[in-house]
Parts: structure tokens; C-alpha cells; sequence
């Protein structure tokens, strides 16, 4: 186990400062009760400046400036964050899924200079409307990590109408996300980050990560 728990510790610590916090963020959402999907503006610097977790489906708990709405999601709560006189053309918009088309018109309009996200939408996926190709995890396991909350926050809103379509094309599309998804404790997380919730369970995912990375490969 303590092997196990320093192996989480590394990688989580060499992650990136603002795809740390978007996994966070996500988190946040998830716990919440809400849709998990955590969005971070950076500077040139690749400092966070501005950041937002989707809040369409939260009118009391969330603080974005959009919380309680259809457009509230991640990327456009990070968006309504920044400053009109920011320069935006050397930010970049890092999220944890693959962001709609609103937010990618959104960042268009507001002169981001560069988006980037860790996992394709499992919506966009099971409806055919995302490609989900340019997805830039860094290490693959921050990809399940994204789309297993995404799903489970999927899942928990679902419950008592069956299977959600989007996990059961998910395993056929991306077995090793529903697999470490399935592996989880059922229900919403309790633990108080996103740390303390992933880290029992790294060695089945960096099993899982090293798999995806076999089977994408061929």
C-alpha cells in the first residue's frame, strides 16, 4: 500500500499545475452532485488565472458566474472569470473533456490562444459528434481519471432508468475508462480531494492506463 500510495504521489505531483486543478475542479462537481467537468485559463507562463467547474445543474452550491444555467459549463465559467482587458491570445484553456461546441466557439470569440483538454466527451463519443483525437491527457491516466468522473457523475443522475447509453458504448469504446469507472466505490465520492479518492486505487489504474496504451497502439 505504500508503494502504492508514493507511486500516486509522484505522478500526481509531476502532473501539470493546471491539469491538477482541473481534475479538482471536476471533483468538486462531482461531489457536488453535478455534471464533472473542471476548466483552468492559463497565462503565458502557464500560471492559472481564471478557472470554472461545470455549474449547469447547481444553483446553491456553485460560485460561478453562470451557475444554475444551460451555458454554465466549465469552460464558460472560466471564460467569465477573466478580464475583458486580458490579453488571451498567449492563454490557454485547459479542461478535462473535450469542450462543446459553445465553449470552442467561446474560446474562438474571446481570442484564446490555445485549447487543450484531457479525455473526449463521452457524450460527444456515443452521439458521433466528437473525434475526441486531439485529446493531450500527458499520461494516460489522467484520461480515465476525467472520464470515470464524468461517467460516474453521468451514472448518479441516472440511477433508477437503467444503464446510462453513454457507459454502455463506453465499454465497447473505451473499456479501460468503464473498467476503473466500475472499480470505484458506487455513489457519489466522500473523500476531501480528488488525492484522497484516486490514490487507494493507482495500481489498478496504472494497469488500466498501460493497457489503453497497448490497445491504442495497434
Amino acid at each position: 500500500m505504500a508503494n502504492e500510495q508514493l507511486g500516486f504521489d509522484v505522478e500526481w505531483r509531476a502532473a501539470p499545475e493546471p491539469l491538477r486543478r482541473a481534475l479538482a475542479l471536476a471533483y468538486e462537481a462531482l461531489a457536488a452532485g453535478g455534471l464533472a467537468v473542471g476548466a483552468v485559463l492559463t497565462d503565458t507562463d502557464g500560471k492559472p488565472v481564471a478557472e470554472g467547474r461545470n455549474e449547469a445543474y447547481e444553483d446553491g452550491t456553485g460560485t460561478g458566474p453562470l451557475r444554475g444555467t444551460p451555458l454554465a459549463h466549465a469552460e464558460m465559467n472560466a471564460l467569465g472569470a477573466a478580464r475583458t482587458g486580458w490579453d488571451l491570445a498567449t492563454a490557454t484553456l485547459w479542461s478535462t473533456q473535450e469542450p462543446c461546441s459553445m465553449c470552442v466557439a467561446a474560446a474562438e470569440f474571446t481570442g484564446v490562444g490555445q485549447v487543450r483538454y484531457l479525455a473526449p466527451d463521452p457524450w460527444a463519443l456515443s452521439s458521433g459528434t466528437g473525434a475526441g483525437s486531439a485529446a493531450d491527457p500527458g499520461r494516460p491516466h489522467w484520461l480515465l481519471v476525467a472520464n470515470a468522473m464524468f461517467l460516474r457523475s453521468v451514472v448518479v443522475a441516472s440511477e433508477g432508468s437503467g444503464q446510462s447509453r453513454i457507459l454502455t458504448h463506453h465499454r465497447v469504446v473505451e473499456p479501460e475508462t468503464t473498467a476503473f469507472h466500475d472499480s470505484l466505490p458506487p455513489g457519489l465520492p466522500t473523500a476531501a480531494s480528488p488525492e484522497d479518492w484516486l490514490r487507494p486505487h493507482w495500481a489498478a489504474l496504472a494497469d488500466l492506463a498501460t493497457a489503453r496504451e497497448l490497445r491504442t497502439r495497434r
